[in-house]
């Protein structure tokens, strides 16, 4: 089943969780509301083409070809001149322009393809959709999962792509809530039998870009943990909780700022 298909209805996804918990006032605007966001971010653009040149590259590799650099350069090409080319909606920081990410897309991939190697794993699915249940949650949980792997002694591993602007610290991998749901969903999608290894490959966009894997594990204390806080941030939806977090280093670049005003100026 398609993921637009688990989409129905009334449901929550990591990025919807996280978006909860971040700012439920952005929530509310965003899902509920369906407000038409003020601007478009470059970085969010970008990093949607990154990853879907990225899940290309790992299709053609489970068809049993690896792409060259040059065509895994044409595929971001292709992707970013679709979405970001003549598009006054993008809010370009800085000095970030679309030339510029065109050429520090390249630089990104350039890094990953002469940096990657597959340890001897078989690509099971990419962007593998999944929707499960937990028990209080009225609704599901959907999303999909970027990379789904199998090594050679038979453990499953879950790849989630990124691009960052900084390394990760050990609390970044340790407590990344979406490798957890994601660890949660593996159930649902048939490997809860096995082990379940969880890796971000990470593009990180320095002056010198890297490319770094982070490996890391779930228990069930993790599930548990997470697994309240979804419950909870469900509760918050259901009552209809929306607080803005005006002290959040994001509020600045918040797609909604307008609106966020407005909503203080009605509450007076």
């Amino acid at each position: 089943m398609r993921l637009d298909e688990f989409c129905k209805g009334l449901h929550l996804s990591a990025s919807s969780i996280a978006e909860y918990m971040e700012c439920s006032l952005l929530y509310r605007f965003s899902r509920i509301d369906k407000l038409k966001p003020e601007f478009i971010s470059d970085n969010m653009t970008f990093g949607s083409c990154i990853h879907q040149t990225l899940a290309d590259f790992h299709q053609e590799r489970m068809m049993g070809t690896i792409m060259t650099l040059e065509q895994l350069q044409d595929k971001f090409t292709y992707y970013w001149t679709i979405r970001a080319s003549e598009n006054e909606a993008i809010k370009y920081k800085g000095e970030n322009s679309f030339e510029s990410l065109l050429a520090q897309g390249k630089s990104l991939l350039r890094t990953y393809h002469e940096n990657f190697h597959d340890d001897n794993t078989v690509v099971l699915a990419i962007e593998e959709p999944f929707r499960f249940l937990l028990d209080n949650l009225p609704i599901p949980i959907v999303g999909v999962m970027d990379l789904v792997e199998e090594d050679d002694q038979g453990n499953i591993i879950i790849t989630d792509f990124k691009t960052a602007a900084r390394s990760y610290t050990e609390d970044d991998v340790s407590k990344n809530a979406q490798l957890t749901l994601y660890h949660l969903a593996s159930r649902s999608n048939g490997y809860g039998e096995r082990n379940i290894i969880m890796k971000l490959d990470v593009l990180i966009k320095t002056k010198m870009p890297q490319f770094k894997r982070y490996y890391t594990a779930r228990d069930r204390w993790d599930e548990t943990k997470a697994a309240k806080k979804i419950i909870e941030v469900w509760k918050g939806i259901n009552k209809g909780v929306f607080i803005p977090n005006d002290t959040s280093w994001k509020c600045a670049e918040c797609f909604y700022k307008g609106a966020c005003n407005d909503w203080y100026r009605e509450a007076a």
